[in-house]
């Protein structure tokens, strides 16, 4: 059965395959859901809306990235098409590394992009998510370990202009092998001023949503700064990334807890505190994605347009 046959059947079962996701990583974390729900009485509302407007903009950012990626291949679909169709994948955002993601390549074929386009563009998406997350992970490390990582920020930071180059080395190497055409994509992804383009976003995205950590510990009394606390909500999420649990949910959770309790806050706190920040920051996600979903499956159904830009 040819790649386009599978590729019709996962289009039509989207909305269902994401609303099914979402309802079994709610069931399966229904009780991190209600304590996070109760604690949330502890702030106020003005709070609350603050940190899910960074979560807003956190996504936003992710999707601008991501339109610059598809704008190279694909100029003809309007760019709410695009965010609408990025956005859809976020249904998926608890799957390991986020691979559930890739469903969106489903919908993108429809407009012309090919599945390997989508493929490498979410491995860039996913590379330059470790970069940045390790970036700001560090100030914690080098505040309370070594002042030695602070080559690894360096290093970071030097990655995105050696990237292309070696990607030419290995595209002279592989003129005649089949691997040809994903190294030359790989190379366009990360040219210097898309790679740059997309460092901001990404930077931008991960540096706004550990503030949501910031927010709630100062509204729970907590003295922080904020340049802490986003890199202690960074560096949980590599502790989540590391043990291959979906989203890393309750790894994350943990190792937070763990970064918190070693600035001396409160262990009741710190629980509370990283329960409500994964809640405010994954779960909308997931909302959002499932609507999205909704919006592609309407818009198919329904022969619905979306705006143009």
């Amino acid at each position: 059965m040819s790649s386009n046959v599978y590729i019709q059947r996962l289009k039509r079962l989207y909305l269902w395959l994401a609303l099914g996701f979402v309802i079994y990583i709610a069931w399966k974390h229904s009780s991190d859901i209600g304590v996070a729900l109760d604690s949330l009485q502890s702030l106020s509302v003005g709070l609350v809306i603050l940190c899910l407007v960074f979560a807003g903009v956190s996504y936003s950012c992710r999707s601008l990235r991501w339109l610059g990626y598809m704008r190279l291949t694909e100029q003809e679909a309007s760019i709410n098409r695009h965010i609408v169709i990025y956005l859809s994948g976020f249904a998926f955002t608890a799957s390991p590394a986020k691979a559930g993601e890739l469903m969106r390549g489903t919908h993108l074929d429809e407009l012309g992009v090919p599945f390997r386009y989508t493929f490498l563009s979410f491995v860039s998406e996913r590379l330059l998510d470790v970069l940045v997350v390790l970036l700001l992970g560090t100030y914690f490390l080098i505040e309370h370990f070594n002042l030695a990582f602070s080559l690894l920020s360096i290093a970071m930071l030097l990655l995105p202009f050696i990237v292309v180059p070696g990607l030419n080395v290995l595209l002279n190497l592989a003129l005649s092998k089949p691997w040809f055409e994903p190294i030359k994509i790989l190379r366009d992804l990360w040219r210097l001023p898309v790679a740059l383009r997309s460092l901001l976003y990404t930077l931008l995205a991960w540096t706004v949503q550990g503030l949501i950590l910031f927010l709630i510990l100062r509204g729970f009394g907590i003295e922080i700064t904020m340049a802490m606390a986003v890199s202690i909500y960074c560096l949980s999420l590599l502790i989540g990334a590391a043990s291959l649990i979906p989203s890393g949910i309750g790894v994350t959770e943990v190792g937070m807890i763990w970064l918190l309790t070693q600035m001396g806050v409160d262990n009741d706190i710190a629980i509370i505190a990283s329960l409500i920040t994964r809640m405010l920051t994954l779960w909308p996600a997931m909302m959002i994605g499932l609507a999205c979903a909704f919006v592609l499956k309407k818009a198919k159904t329904d022969s619905f347009v979306l705006p143009s830009s």
